[in-house]
């Protein structure tokens, strides 16, 4: 299954929405994606919303924990929202869910693309 990501403004700030399967041969286009999105947009708040994702690999769960910790540096809230299966399975197997959230996703306003 195909790796695709959607951005669009909610309430709060920015929602990133990943579906398919995101491992090492897209983690890294993924990552530049969302390091230009928080310098350029500056949100107070990003959303990286897993409940279409399927699959994620170590270098994926590496990704989010640095794009986290890039958003710490930039006085933005990352948090991981609707992870399921296998991929919240995998985020609490190896402690990064800890870090970087795994709550329900609030109300977002659907079809505003940035």
């Amino acid at each position: 299954m195909a790796f695709t990501q959607q951005v669009r403004a909610d309430g709060a700030g920015i929602v990133v929405s990943l579906y398919g399967e995101m491992d090492f041969s897209v983690s890294e286009s993924f990552e530049t994606m969302v390091h230009r999105l928080i310098a350029e947009q500056r949100p107070a708040v990003l959303h990286i919303d897993l409940s279409d994702l399927r699959f994620l690999d170590s270098t994926a769960v590496s990704v989010i924990v640095r794009l986290w910790r890039l958003a710490r540096r930039e006085h933005c809230t990352l948090r991981v929202v609707n992870p399921t299966g296998v991929v919240r399975h995998i985020l609490e197997v190896t402690g990064a869910l800890t870090i970087v959230g795994g709550a329900p996703a609030p109300d977002a306003t659907p079809g505003v693309k940035l």
